[in-house]
């Protein structure tokens, strides 16, 4: 008889975990969009940060767009958040834009204007930058080089407007 008992518990135990395991997709979808409101309200701060210039907010928006994150992938876009904190002098800012520009995603590539922020992110002395300026020296002419020392000087020379591309 106790047999029985333990078989009809397990039974009973079994239907509830059937159950329960049916009710997961509906949990999981309520996750889901509890995340997505989550990240439209951080991206909506990010945002609102970043156009009122905060450096690391506009370097978040780049992150975002480039990798997808709260938004639709868009390299051209991420380019332009990481070019207005890269312009103002945020090193890992400054170390993206030398790979896109090396690399032309979201931008026209652009040897010259690549080693140009590999030599203003390296001034950081991360390694990071440093590792992406000798990268990028090893694979572009002598002439991108000296034009993008060129140009580097140029955009830190006193009153030069950072945003001028050349």
């Amino acid at each position: 008889m106790g047999a029985i008992w333990n078989l009809l518990s397990l039974v009973k135990s079994a239907k509830r975990a059937v159950g329960a395991m049916q009710e997961i997709p509906g949990h999981a979808a309520r996750c889901h969009r509890a995340v997505d409101q989550f990240q439209n309200t951080l991206v909506q701060k990010d945002y609102e940060r970043a156009r009122a210039g905060s450096l690391q907010a506009q370097f978040e928006m780049g992150e975002r767009f480039f990798q997808g994150l709260g938004v639709a992938k868009d390299y051209a876009q991420a380019a332009a958040w990481f070019l207005e904190a890269a312009n103002q002098g945020h090193a890992g800012a400054q170390n993206i834009m030398a790979m896109m520009y090396f690399l032309g995603r979201g931008v026209a590539a652009d040897p010259a204007e690549a080693y140009k922020w590999a030599v203003l992110a390296s001034a950081s002395g991360e390694t990071d930058a440093l590792n992406t300026r000798r990268e990028i020296a090893a694979k572009i002419s002598a002439e991108a080089k000296a034009e993008g020392e060129q140009r580097a000087i140029r955009l830190t020379a006193p009153g030069a407007d950072p945003h001028r591309r050349h």
